[in-house]
């Protein structure tokens, strides 16, 4: 699984940017386009691999294999994560994530910021595995960060 390149498609469908308006059509190449330019993704004969996603998404490009499948399930939206957890609309979601989260929950996971920091572009994802934990009041998943350069006093971003 790791081994096998990820194309253009697969990459649409793990960043979550198929629309469901245009179901039936291609999806719009540019929304992919602008994904990959905000995380620093260049496609090498258009495809990459897992490695350099999870590089770009700040962690570390070797992680310990019980999480592979956890870090190569698509991401989801503000709306599939509110359907997952039962809430009515996705700005919720957004709420939770700013710190407003139910009386009693511990932190919302952190999400995944796909535009590059525009400010209210609400390109932001979530883990599922993040996701369902944070839900089942469960630790978060612990994943590989990138060791800090050699001779840093603070770990690179």
């Amino acid at each position: 699984m790791l081994d096998r390149p990820l194309t253009r498609a697969d990459l649409i469908t793990f960043f979550a940017l198929e629309s469901k308006r245009s179901s039936g059509h291609s999806p719009d190449p540019r929304r992919l386009a602008r994904v990959l330019k905000a995380l620093g993704i260049s496609l090498r004969g258009g495809t990459t691999r897992w490695p350099v996603v999870w590089r770009a998404l700040g962690l570390s490009e070797v992680q310990d294999r019980a999480h592979h499948a956890a870090l190569t399930e698509p991401l989801l939206t503000a709306q599939a994560v509110a359907e997952r957890v039962g809430v009515a609309d996705p700005s919720i979601i957004y709420r939770w994530e700013k710190g407003q989260v139910p009386k009693g929950a511990g932190p919302f996971p952190c999400a995944i910021d796909l535009s590059g920091g525009r400010k209210d572009a609400r390109a932001k994802r979530w883990r599922r595995a993040e996701v369902l934990a944070w839900h089942m009041d469960q630790p978060q998943p612990r994943y590989a960060k990138p060791a800090p350069v050699f001779g840093a006093i603070r770990p690179a971003p």
